[in-house]
């Protein structure tokens, strides 16, 4: 057998293993650094107490140094929120610029619930302040405050503001609220457009505002508009349309022009008779305006019946010391008080009551029952002049009590030594002395002063005292300077003002000789009328105490845009002395 052959294997060469790589050895975590100084801003946050002010410049920096740390901010929001709880810390967070720091914090962290719920316990605290306090809102820190809130883009806020402005029409703050009331109107208009409830709202209040400035021309031009614009929007029926026809009225009719005002109150006595009801507040004020202006046409007879039927039915629906039954009682007195010596005692004892139960219900330096005084010495003038005297001298003190330190009188009134010179009988020593201190004042002090102007004042007191016609004429005159150069000089709110016109309302209604035609005595009855009314319509403001000058430096507002603003109850009658009324704008 051959040989077999052998097939050799080569066996496969072992291949040295490959060195294991070994697995990646986790890293340790990095530790954090501890904010040491954040834990101290937290914890100094945390013990802040209720009303602690002293705390408030630290929580304004915090808002301002660490605005993007939302614990940090949450935490000053609530501490921010603590201090507000008292006037006192309030008071410093507005100036210290917090609430500025907190709605912007706000704004970056707009998800957060709990934050948002510290802001605006904060604002609501400011906007509670303002509509208690209407000089603080007038501060120029609390101004800055209120623009930021406004042009935050809150719907509420902006009502808010609009009711602050109302709040200082009210309390007589004319030129502040003439600003608001411009800045709410401009964002009404931009936000929810010119023909919406609450823009119109807003031009209806500034309207009576100019209207009770004497600014007529605007003020007509703003009530046509806001008439027109309500009537297309709700019909010639809706509560809001015969408002703004009322006060469209009561301006015609300050304006002379009365056949307009008497149809245009003729159209809203009709219209509130039939939907309010005759008994209705509403339509009794639309009545007791009617009267008034056919009284001022000369039918005394039509609105004496008019104003007779008015207080009975003002006693029924209301009761004797309600101010829409008083207000009627003076109206009929003013007419009664034009008649034969009867009528002038009922006029004078209407009068009187109304004073005494004004008195009573309001207080003796209430304007309305100033208002009332005033009409029963301006009644009294020509039959009873001393008594119109002493009358009118209790209103001016009862002002001056009342009145800013820029508004009051002189002291320089007449001296006990003049006083005695009258009692005993010695006039003419009285009036050559009482010249003297003209001279004397006119030289050292000026002619416009108001030591010089009380002193001319008192000799044309004394001059009206004598029986001579050319101590009346002179009397009359200087009444008339005096008037004049105490409205230029002093201003129209300065009491020396209103004394100053309502004595030369006297003197006119006493210059009437027996002898003078109806066309004079009409023309002068209706200058004395329009001086009188004047004086009185002033007695609010006059002891609204004067504003902080840097109200006028708040800028123009803009708003972001409103989504929705809620649809807002329609006008809130407030009565007055006056013929207009504002329109509040109340929260549902």
């Amino acid at each position: 057998m051959g040989d077999c052959c052998e097939v050799h294997h080569e066996e496969p060469k072992q291949r040295a293993p490959k060195p294991r790589e070994e697995a990646p050895k986790p890293k340790e975590p990095k530790k954090e650094k501890i904010d040491q100084s954040r834990i101290t801003v937290l914890t100094m946050l945390e013990s802040v107490g209720a009303g602690d002010w002293t705390k408030a410049p630290e929580v304004t920096l915090m808002l301002e140094q660490r605005s993007g740390d939302r614990e940090v901010c949450r935490s000053a929001a609530k501490a921010a929120e603590r201090i507000a709880c008292q006037e006192k810390g309030l008071d410093v967070l507005t100036e210290q610029g917090a609430v500025q720091q907190l709605l912007q914090v706000w704004h970056s962290h707009r998800n957060d619930t709990s934050l948002a719920v510290h802001v605006h316990n904060v604002v609501a605290r400011f906007w509670e302040r303002a509509s208690s306090d209407n000089q603080w809102i007038c501060l120029p820190a609390q101004q800055a405050a209120g623009k930021a809130l406004i042009t935050s883009g809150q719907n509420e806020w902006l009502a808010e503001a609009h009711k602050a402005a109302v709040k200082l029409h009210e309390k007589g703050y004319t030129t502040a609220a003439m600003e608001m009331y411009r800045q709410c109107i401009e964002q009404f208009n931009k936000d929810v457009g010119a023909e919406h409830q609450c823009t119109l709202q807003a031009k209806n209040n500034f309207a009576v505002l100019l209207e009770e400035c004497q600014q007529f021309q605007e003020a007509e031009k703003l009530h046509t508009e806001v008439c027109k614009q309500f009537e297309t929007k709700f019909g010639a029926e809706h509560g809001d349309v015969t408002s703004s026809k009322f006060n469209l009225a009561a301006l015609r009719a300050k304006m002379g022009n009365l056949e307009e005002s008497e149809a245009m109150y003729k159209q809203v006595l009709e219209v509130r008779e039939r939907t309010l009801g005759p008994q209705h507040s509403n339509t009794l004020r639309a009545k007791a305006n009617l009267a008034d202006v056919i009284r001022r046409q000369g039918r005394l007879m039509d609105a004496e019946q008019m104003l007779k039927n008015l207080v009975d039915q003002c006693h029924i629906s209301f009761g004797r010391d309600d101010a829409h039954t008083l207000k009627a009682r003076c109206q009929l007195a003013h007419i009664l008080a034009q008649g034969d010596e009867t009528r002038f005692r009922q006029a004078e004892a209407h009068l009187r009551e109304v004073v005494s139960r004004r008195e009573q219900k309001l207080g003796p330096s209430h304007p309305d029952t100033l208002t009332a005084l005033g009409r029963l010495a301006f009644v009294l003038e020509t039959n009873n002049p001393r008594e119109a005297e002493q009358l009118n001298e209790q209103i001016w003190q009862r002002l001056d009590s009342l009145a800013p330190m820029d508004r009051k009188r002189s002291r320089c009134r007449q001296s006990k030594f003049l006083l005695t010179l009258s009692e005993v009988g010695e006039p003419d020593r009285e009036e050559a002395l009482v010249r003297q201190v003209v001279e004397r004042r006119g030289t050292t002090l000026g002619a416009t002063h108001p030591d010089t102007l009380a002193a001319r004042s008192e000799l044309a007191a004394i001059l009206a005292r004598k029986d001579t016609e050319d101590a009346a004429a002179e009397s009359l005159a200087l009444r008339r300077e005096v008037a004049n150069l105490s409205e230029t000089c002093l201003g129209p709110d300065h009491v020396e003002t209103l004394a100053a016109k309502a004595a030369l309302a006297g003197a006119i209604l006493r210059s009437l000789g027996p002898d003078a035609n109806e066309a004079d005595t009409r023309a002068a009855r209706e200058e004395a009328e329009s001086l009188h009314l004047k004086a009185t319509s002033r007695f609010k403001t006059a002891q609204a105490p004067t504003l902080p000058s840097t109200f006028s430096s708040l800028a123009s507002l803009s708003y972001p845009s409103l989504s929705s603003l809620p649809q807002l109850p329609g006008c809130i009658s407030l009565p007055a002395e006056g013929s207009s009324k504002i329109a509040v704008l109340a929260q549902g």
